[in-house]
């Protein structure tokens, strides 16, 4: 069984930290996978919110998450509850698999900043629109009063 909960930073920040390597801002919040025996299976967080964006940080350990909802979750809370119509990420371009695994889920490319992670090194900007995320559940229909 697999749940989800908000990102503690008390608690779970090392665990990100390691994978994804982003910096605790001020309105940074998140989606943590747990599994039964309380471990860390994935973790979504979410920081530089404007009216209409953020940016997020994936970290998943285990795929089965995937397939358990974490990314419909993401979706949802970002879309929805946060009213989002765009999130964004940057991906060092060295790492290739991260790239493979983005374009899979439905992340599209939208530009490379030069030697922005490390000479050499790009980084891959890309984004999913709420129109063409696979993951968003319908909108939620409002109840009649």
């Amino acid at each position: 069984m697999i749940y989800f909960a908000p990102l503690e930073p008390a608690v779970h920040w090392d665990w990100v930290r390691e994978r994804a390597r982003p910096l605790l801002c001020e309105d940074t919040c998140g989606i943590i996978a747990l599994g039964d025996t309380g471990e860390i299976m994935a973790a979504a967080v979410f920081d530089n919110f404007t009216n209409s964006s953020c940016m997020t940080h994936l970290a998943i350990d285990n795929p089965i998450v995937i397939r358990s909802g974490f990314l419909t979750e993401v979706a949802n809370y970002l879309f929805h509850t946060r009213g989002r119509i765009v999130i964004f990420g940057t991906t060092p371009s060295d790492n290739k698999r991260a790239l493979k695994f983005n374009k899979h889920m439905g992340w599209t490319e939208i530009y490379r900043v030069k030697d922005a992670y490390d000479v050499g090194v790009d980084y891959v900007v890309q984004e999913i629109r709420k129109e063409d995320c696979k993951w968003l559940l319908d909108e939620p229909s409002e109840e009649v009063a």
